[in-house]
């Protein structure tokens, strides 16, 4: 276990990671906006090409953040499984015996992910997909499948980071982390869902659509900062693309297995 996360156990990981959030919300003055964004996107890889709207429009770092993109930059595949989000891949694979696949050789259960037994069992054998948002990500997050949202459930919990080291060293991290998950109805009848997981200096999660219809691609939340989406799947439907850890997706695209 590396000295980095030793000591994130023992710091009070929630109280500042919400003090980040509203440090971060605090308004701007207009002409420090642009080239504060703009070292951003050049530290962080961030794609200011795809921006909606004009730099010095963004009141604050957390508005900029979650920033809109430019119509036509995501185009949505006519697939039944899309990406939810711009990120790296972590794990792609099935759910067996309750499990879920953290790292490899690592696991954790699928249940104490949820805080539902009973989702966790409909969604027994099917797929899972978990990506990790780097801060100069896109960070809104989508539907990757026609569906009906039943319900947003916010389940407590601390902050560890979230990047591939902290994944790599911290037992059940993506169970441990506070989350929201999004239980869902595919149109025929079977159960999905979407888990975003909150991580340390992420400013907040927002839920956009807490119940009701989407289709893919529609937006349903969005984070502050950085994380990380889990997408799962029942069985007897379309398979997620099998991709290499580390492999970049971009909202939007084909996720379907041929």
């Amino acid at each position: 276990m590396s000295l980095r996360i030793l000591l994130l156990r023992g710091l009070p990981k929630v109280a500042l990671s919400r003090a980040c959030g509203l440090l971060t919300s605090v308004p701007l003055p207009r002409p420090l906006r642009a080239p504060l964004f703009r070292w951003f996107a050049g530290r962080y890889g961030a794609d200011l090409r795809e921006v909606d709207g004009e730099l010095g429009s963004f009141r604050s770092v957390q508005s900029f953040f979650r920033r809109p993109l430019r119509a036509g930059s995501r185009p949505i595949a006519g697939a039944a499984l899309v990406w939810p989000c711009d990120g790296r891949i972590v794990t792609v694979g099935e759910l067996r015996g309750g499990r879920i696949e953290q790292v490899k050789g690592q696991d954790y259960a699928l249940a104490d992910l949820l805080g539902d037994a009973a989702l966790a069992a409909g969604l027994e054998g099917g797929e899972q997909a978990t990506i990790y948002l780097a801060p100069g990500d896109y960070h809104r997050v989508h539907a990757p499948f026609a569906a009906a949202v039943e319900s947003v459930q916010a389940l407590p919990g601390t902050l560890f980071p979230v990047d591939p080291a902290a994944v790599a060293d911290v037992r059940d991290l993506f169970a441990r982390n506070a989350r929201h998950v999004f239980a869902c109805r595919l149109a025929d009848g079977r159960p999905a869902a979407v888990v975003m997981v909150g991580a340390f200096n992420v400013g907040g999660t927002q839920v956009t659509v807490p119940h009701g219809a989407v289709r893919a691609g529609d937006e349903i939340g969005q984070f502050g900062f950085g994380s990380t989406t889990i997408v799962l799947v029942a069985p007897g439907g379309p398979k997620l693309l099998r991709l290499p850890a580390a492999t970049r997706v971009r909202m939007g695209a084909n996720a379907t297995a041929p």
